[in-house]
Formats: structure tokens, C-alpha cells, sequence
């Protein structure tokens, strides 16, 4: 922010290229992508955003009337309204007013408890504001509200406001005969002339578009990163100045380019189509981070009903654990999708030539930090995307048909909003690297009791995500990935094998007590059993064949059976097991249980019975 003396633009650590290198390329990407949003109709004027305005002021016949106030509930639609950067105490040289929609301190002089003289100064800009938009554009609606300003009436309508229960910082904005002179085109292009007016510099190079004239000291507005106001570049103090030049001159931008910079970025972060917050926490801070992608043309997919890419795209981001049996059909629509081939006149694509952008964004202290950018061709997210999903996929708790889980869901599962895990898992899905080892961090949170036995169905909940993680970590991009989806019974893996016993063992305890028990010897032995099953497998064993699997038939004592005989073959059980081997334990464990659940799920009365 401008006087903070802090960086508005950090890069995550120097990898392939230098940041000035994934700076430049990102800013460029968003001019680029300005383009194709203006063509599509969806962006606003330049250095305008949609605000919420509480009071109408309507000018008709020589009359001003005053309307509002107007909340949420009202449905009043937000208006594209002039914007800009603005903070720091008013003064003379401070007062930064938008043109026509501003508060009641700015457009009526309506002053906070001891600021009289504040208010008084705020309104004075807004009028020479208003003014100098009525000596360049002549407009006769901008002329109605000068008018306004100016006479007796104002005051009216000042102690109307107040009566009616009007704050200070409540917005107004004009209406003249009907129509928003924000919205005409003489009025928008004379703010983007007087922004850019204010906050150019000296000359320079723009470093997007190449042009020699005036470059800006600050960007012109700021963008809102999960609820946190940041700018996007801003270098204040001599630490963080680049070859001597001021403020944003180490990233130099012509008004035109960084608005549209701006404005792209803005759209993409307010868009639930192009956004995604995958990891927050309700205090905010440096962890959050939000992704913002898009494609470099739209593309629709040649379906019976025609798809947008584009959108389900973003599936593979969403960050929300879904607490439901039917989670959105998204992940799955596109696993589809990216198994059939994308050849053919009727694909309107080239897979080469079209790039998938995709940042991941925080914010800390009015600075934009860039956590990631990745840039890659839909012939190569294709690929990586289709395996990542594989990679997940994977059966849900009540063994519901198996589900790709999304990198958002796995980041909040964890519970680990480190940037590296963002960007390892990002990377995987988009790029196809290695998944990070953070991911073995599941592990341990499985141990707990209450992470280990959910009370309700899942769709993508905590305990899905979390050995959907350890699927990844074990087998991605292996042969295995897509049998270890479900439950394999001819798998002979000790670790996996001990799992499996595990849940049969909790299995025959359920069944003799004919599902009362709220506590199982999951609950107690699950750790010990998971890192030295040969010394804890003793135990269970003996306790069951006396206490459990006399009570429970013969399906539960030949799965013992055949799980013991296979252990046998494989060398009995491991003294101790490895992060590998305890995560093909948990694996192994989770299978066996979903799939006990799932029959009893079919079997009459039993889809009632309450816990696990």
C-alpha cells in the first residue's frame, strides 16, 4: 500500500525461472486474458468495480429525492462504479474521491463524530472532482449533479439522511432521469484519463506492451484476496526500489496495461467460476491461499449436452470437504472426459496452442503474494490430469462407488496450509511431478479415534481425503493406482494384509455385540497395531477367537482365514512398519471396513445402525 514501505508483489522461491520472470509472464497472461474477457462481454470499464450501494440520490425535474437506505435483502444489484486505490490519512494532498459513487462524507458532507473538518474536506474534492468531469465531458447528467452540489438543496438532503438513520460511511450514488451517469461512455473514459492523470510517474518502457511514456507509481486499484484489500505491486521505501527508480518503477506499467492487469485479476478472484479457495482459516493471514485460473480461449466440449471445460476444470481445485453421500459429479464427469480422445474435426481446440493459467494468491498486509503460477497446454493437462485423478480415486467410507477427491479437499484434510504442499500438489495434478511427502502427514492423523470413525456418511469428508492422500503418495502414475481404488483381496502385501485383519477383528466385535458398542479395539489398538503389528496382532487375535468370532458365523472366521494364511505366505507379520507400510496399512484397513459397510448398507434394518 502506498506509504506502508512494504512489497505489494512476492513470488514463491526461485525454482526454474527468477520471479521477475513469473512476474512478468503472469502480467502478461492477464493482459492477454483482459482481451478475451472484454470480447466475452463479462469485464467492466477500466479501474471500475461493482459496488453496493445503500441510497439512491434521484435527480427528475428540477428535483432531487432521496432513496434507500437499500440492504442485501432488498436486492438492489451492485453497480459498476469508478474505483481506485485509496487509503491514509485525508488532507489536502490525500483525498482520492470516486467519481459520482462515493460515501455520504464525500457526496454530502456528512461528518463522523469530531471530523467536521475532514468531511468538509472530502466533499470539496468530490465537488472538484465532479466539476472537472462536467468541464471535459459536457455531459448534461453530470451537469444535473454539479447543479446539486452547489445549491441549498443539498443541505435538504443532508438532514433527510439523518433523519432516515443515514452513517457517514454508507454509499450513495446518482440517478439522473433514469439513468447512471456512470455508465456512459464519456464518463468512464474521463476517470481512466484523471487516474491515470494522478498516479503516473516519470517516463519509461512499459514493460507489457513495449510503449515509451509515462509509467505508474502505483497500480490503480487494489484487489480483495479472500476478504484481505492488497495491492499488486507497490515499492515504497529505498530497500525495495530497483535501480534507483520509485514505487512500482522496478515493474514498470503504462495506465492502460496495469489496468488491465488489474482488472482481469479482479474478475477472475470475484468469478466462482475461475476461482477457488483452497486452503482458509476464519482468523485469515499469509495461509490462506486462493487459486485463480483460466483457459486462454473458452472452449466447449462436443458432448451430447456440450461441456464447459473450462468450469470443470476447476473441479480438480475445489477446496470444500463435502459432508454428503452424493458429492458434485464434477471430478467424475471429468476423469470421463479425460479418458475418451480428444480428436476430431468436431473438437473446436488446438491442444498445443491452448494454455491452461492457473496463480495461487495470498494475502499479507496489503501485498499480493503469488504462491504459484503454472502455465501449461491442455495436451499436456490431459495427461497429468487424467493420472492425478486416478490417483485419488478411491472408495467412500459406507463404500459408496469409488470418487476422485480435489487438491482444495486434501489441503483441508490435512490441515496444513504450508505453501509447499499447496504447490507440490498443484504441481502433480497440473504438471505431473511427484506428489510431495508431505502427504504422509495423513498417517499420523489417522491414529485418532475421532479422524478414524466419522459419525455420519462422507462424501469427500476428512477421512476419504486423507487415505485418498496416501493413495496418491503410494501409487501415482503406478498400475496399481487403479486397482487400489477399492478393496483387493488377492493384494499380498503384509502391511495391507495386517490392515485388512484389523478391520475384520473391529468386524466380529461389532457382530457379537450386535452393533451396541460406541468404542471399538480400533479406538485403543489402531497406532500399535499400524507401526509393530507381530507384537499387537497377539493380543487382538487371542481376544477374538475366545470373545468375538465364536458369536459371528463363518464369513468373518474364513476371512481370518484367508488373510492369515496369505500373511503366512508373505512371511508372517512385520515386526515394525515404515511410513510406506503404514500408509498401505491404512489403506488396507479403510478398504476392508467400507466394504463390511456397504453389505450391511444392502441388508434390511441394517443401513440404520448408528456409528460405524
Amino acid at each position: 500500500m502506498p506509504g506502508s514501505g512494504k512489497v505489494g508483489w512476492r513470488f514463491p522461491p526461485k525454482s526454474t525461472r527468477s520471479s521477475t520472470g513469473w512476474r512478468k509472464a503472469m502480467l502478461r497472461e492477464l493482459k492477454e486474458a483482459f482481451h478475451r474477457f472484454r470480447k466475452e462481454g463479462v469485464l467492466l470499464p477500466l479501474a471500475y468495480k461493482r459496488k453496493s450501494v445503500a441510497w439512491f440520490i434521484r435527480l427528475e425535474g428540477g428535483k432531487a429525492r432521496l432513496e434507500g437506505p437499500y440492504g442485501k435483502r432488498e436486492g438492489v444489484e451492485p453497480i459498476p462504479a469508478p474505483d481506485r486505490q485509496r487509503s491514509g490519512k485525508a488532507s489536502e494532498a490525500n483525498l482520492k474521491p470516486y467519481l459520482l459513487v462515493d460515501d455520504a462524507r464525500y457526496v454530502l458532507g456528512l461528518f463522523e463524530e469530531g471530523r467536521e473538518d475532514e468531511a468538509a474536506l472530502l466533499h470539496k474534492g468530490f465537488k472538484e472532482l465532479t466539476e472537472k468531469a462536467w468541464r471535459e465531458t459536457q455531459s448534461p447528467h453530470v451537469k444535473v449533479v454539479l447543479d446539486l452540489l452547489s445549491s441549498p438543496e443539498l443541505g435538504d438532503l443532508r438532514e433527510e439522511f439523518r433523519q432516515k438513520g443515514g452513517k457517514p460511511r454508507d454509499l450513495l450514488a446518482f440517478k439522473v432521469h433514469g439513468v447512471l451517469p456512470t455508465e456512459l461512455e464519456e464518463v468512464q473514459a474521463f476517470w481512466a484519463r484523471h487516474l491515470a492523470e494522478e498516479i503516473q510517474g516519470g517516463k519509461g518502457y512499459c514493460a507489457l506492451c513495449g510503449t515509451l511514456g509515462p509509467v505508474l507509481r502505483i497500480f490503480p486499484r487494489e484487489v480483495v484476496v479472500l476478504g484481505q484489500k492488497c495491492q499488486l505491486v507497490s515499492f515504497n521505501q529505498k530497500a525495495f526500489e530497483s535501480f534507483g527508480k520509485e514505487q512500482a518503477a522496478n515493474a514498470p506499467l503504462c495506465f492502460t496495461c496495469a489496468s488491465q492487469v488489474v482488472d482481469t485479476l479482479d474478475y477472475l478472484i470475484r468469478s466462482e467460476r475461475h476461482s477457488r479457495p483452497l486452503y482458509r482459516e476464519e482468523e485469515g493471514g499469509l495461509r490462506n491461499q486462493l487459486a485463480v485460473f483460466w483457459l486462454s480461449e473458452k472452449v466447449e466440449v462436443p458432448l451430447e449436452t456440450p461441456v464447459d471445460l473450462e468450469t470443470i476444470l476447476g473441479a480438480v481445485l475445489s477446496g470444500a470437504l463435502v459432508h454428503s453421500p452424493t458429492p458434485p459429479a464434477d471430478l467424475t464427469q471429468l476423469q470421463e472426459l479425460l479418458a475418451t480422445p480428444w480428436t476430431g474435426k468436431a473438437w473446436p481446440l488446438n491442444l498445443d496452442e491452448t494454455r491452461f493459467h492457473l496463480a495461487v494468491l495470498s494475502a499479507n498486509k496489503g501485498r499480493l503474494v503469488v504462491r504459484e503460477w503454472l502455465a501449461v497446454s491442455l495436451s499436456r493437462l490431459k495427461e497429468t490430469l487424467g493420472r492425478f485423478l486416478e490417483g485419488t480415486r478411491l472408495v467412500r467410507p459406507w463404500g459408496e462407488a469409488p470418487q476422485p477427491v480435489p487438491v482444495g479437499a486434501l489441503v483441508q484434510a490435512l490441515g496444513d496450509g504450508n505453501p509447499g504442499l499447496v504447490r507440490g500438489l498443484l504441481r502433480t495434478a497440473y504438471l505431473g511431478t511427484p506428489p510431495p511427502h508431505a502427504l504422509s502427514l495423513a498417517i499420523h492423523l489417522l491414529r485418532n479415534p475421532k479422524t478414524l470413525t466419522p459419525e455420519e456418511r462422507e462424501g469427500w469428508g476428512r477421512l476419504h481425503a486423507l487415505v485418498a492422500a496416501l493413495k496418491l503418495w503410494l501409487f501415482y502414475g503406478k498400475e496399481e493406482a487403479k486397482r487400489m481404488a477399492e478393496l483387493d483381496k488377492e493384494r499380498k502385501n503384509p502391511a495391507y494384509l495386517s490392515g485388512r485383519l484389523l478391520a475384520v477383528l473391529e468386524e466380529a466385535q461389532k457382530r457379537a455385540s450386535s452393533y451396541t458398542l460406541r468404542r471399538t479395539l480400533v479406538d485403543r489398538f489402531y497406532g500399535a497395531a499400524s507401526t509393530t503389528p507381530a507384537a499387537t496382532f497377539g493380543v487382538l487375535l487371542r481376544l477374538s477367537t475366545t470373545a468375538h468370532l465364536p458369536k459371528v458365523g463363518q464369513e468373518l472366521n474364513q476371512a481370518v482365514e484367508e488373510i492369515l494364511s496369505r500373511l503366512d505366505e508373505a512371511g508372517g507379520f512385520p515386526r515394525t512398519l515404515n511410513l510406506v507400510g503404514q500408509a498401505e496399512f491404512a489403506l488396507g484397513f479403510y478398504h476392508q471396513r467400507a466394504h463390511f459397510r456397504a453389505n450391511r448398507a444392502g441388508k434390511k434394518g441394517e443401513s440404520a445402525q448408528g456409528g460405524s
